[in-house]
């Protein structure tokens, strides 16, 4: 009986918790790049947590932060490249593209 109540709560308090981290998760990598704006991969992680979100036009903005800072970064190009198509740009996207190859 006890083995079950933990179950239950622990099942209620994920349910509860697990819905924040990646709000959690976008606060605090925003936070972080207040301290080290010059983090490449730290710009990159945190655009796939703003585009996972469904925040694309600020995942973006910080693929962009990316390759300013990194102009080979192929995984920023690329999901750059998707989100250009995403918005109708073809051109941009194309562009995008020839760089992440």
């Amino acid at each position: 009986m006890v083995a079950l109540l933990v179950i239950i709560g622990a099942g209620i308090f994920l349910a509860l918790t697990v819905p924040f981290i990646p709000s959690l998760a976008m606060d605090m990598m925003g936070m972080l790049l207040l301290e080290r704006p010059e983090d490449v991969e730290g710009w990159f992680f945190y655009g796939r947590l703003l585009e996972w979100k469904g925040h694309d036009i600020a995942a973006a903005a910080a693929y962009r932060s990316t390759v300013n800072l990194n102009p080979f970064h192929k995984g920023a190009w690329k999901r750059i490249g998707n989100l250009c198509i995403k918005f109708g740009d073809f051109e941009g996207a194309d562009e995008a593209y020839k760089f992440s190859v």
